[in-house]
């Protein structure tokens, strides 16, 4: 559902901040460090084995068979993950790409939430839900 129209000036600053985002070092960095990772097929199977190893825990949790041996190999699994350059600089990278979304989003909603742009204060967590529906 399109809410705003196709020449609205909200869209022009959208295209406006995702251009200086694209022209970012904080985005080309770690472009790069994505890009270094799909480009290394030893490392897009490890973190694949890992990533099913993640939905098997995931599915013993569920079903109340997760052991503390399951935890510690996972653990154990995410350190070499990291250690690992290539990796560890693709899950970092990830990271701080959906931390730049969620940075932008919260600002954005809280804007609309406040009816202003905000201050750093209003941004801090209170401790209680982000939405603003639970009445606070």
């Amino acid at each position: 559902m399109e809410v705003l129209s196709p020449n609205s000036a909200i869209l022009d600053k959208t295209r406006e901040l995702c251009t200086l985002i694209l022209q970012s070092g904080e985005y080309q960095e770690n472009v790069e460090k994505i890009d270094t990772f799909f480009k290394d097929d030893e490392a897009q199977a490890s973190y694949k084995e890992f990533a099913a190893l993640g939905e098997t825990l995931h599915q013993k949790q569920q079903a109340g068979l997760l052991s503390d041996e399951d935890v510690a190999g996972y653990d154990e699994k995410l350190k070499a993950l990291k250690a690992n350059p290539v990796t560890g600089e693709f899950m970092a990278a990830e990271q701080t790409l959906n931390g730049i979304v969620a940075q932008i989003s919260k600002t954005v909603g809280k804007t609309l939430e406040i009816g202003r742009l905000p201050e750093p204060e209003d941004m801090e967590e209170s401790g209680c839900c982000s939405s603003g529906g639970c009445g606070c």
